[in-house]
């Protein structure tokens, strides 16, 4: 079966990947955040922050995955992207290079099964991500990267940044190079977590539905 990619939606919720599902670290504020983290059913917040927001700007991230036809369920996705408008996501505050420019919508997260990280799902998802922000008419979009290095080995590295690069996976933080891949350029600098931006729209031309799957059957031909 082929992995196939589909947007978020109000009765599908349960298909997103299961840390998608579980993470609130962007939609809370921090305090309420690890509350909620720490209760054990982060699950039912999540779901209701997802509701609001489709509700208020119809889309908010793309899943891939395999739809199974009814009545059979179907699996959670093996990677999942979420973007909002900056208002929607408190959670961005706890990062070095916040906050999030006025005029940005922000792709908060991307999570993904280890074994397809680097392959090109990620490229897949951040472009269909784009390709609704572009209708959102927002003039930018930004996102907060993370950078490959020794964490454990940075001597004088403060608290909160050595805390959030040891989640990275935990709360979908996307690795430098994937964002300057699909265009996006630094414009608040960190050695760790700097928050990168793409004026709107793209100047690269973005793939289209038939070309992100002629992509996805790719990748599964050589799985």
């Amino acid at each position: 079966m082929q992995a196939s990619l589909f947007p978020i939606t109000p009765d599908q919720l349960s298909l997103l990947h299961p840390q998608a599902r579980r993470s609130v670290f962007w939609e809370l504020e921090p305090d309420t955040a690890q509350q909620v983290q720490d209760s054990g059913y982060p699950e039912f917040e999540k779901e209701a922050w997802l509701t609001t927001t489709l509700y208020e700007q119809e889309t908010c991230g793309y899943s891939i995955g395999y739809l199974n036809p009814e009545p059979t369920p179907s699996a959670p996705a093996i990677s999942t992207v979420i973007y909002c408008r900056r208002e929607f996501a408190p959670g961005a505050t706890v990062l070095p290079t916040a906050p999030v420019s006025h005029d940005a919508a922000l792709i908060t997260s991307l999570f993904i099964e280890e074994v397809f990280r680097g392959v090109g799902m990620e490229a897949v998802l951040l472009d269909a991500a784009l390709v609704d922000l572009i209708k959102m008419e927002v003039p930018a979009v930004e996102a907060f990267g993370i950078r490959d290095m020794k964490i454990n080995g940075s001597v004088g590295l403060d608290p909160v940044v050595r805390e959030l690069a040891a989640k990275r996976n935990d709360i979908g933080l996307i690795e430098v190079s994937v964002l300057e891949s699909a265009g996006f350029e630094v414009v608040e600098d960190h050695p760790v977590l700097p928050r990168l931006r793409m004026e709107m729209p793209p100047q690269d031309p973005l793939m289209s539905a038939m070309e992100a799957q002629l992509l996805l059957a790719d990748m599964e031909a050589v799985q």
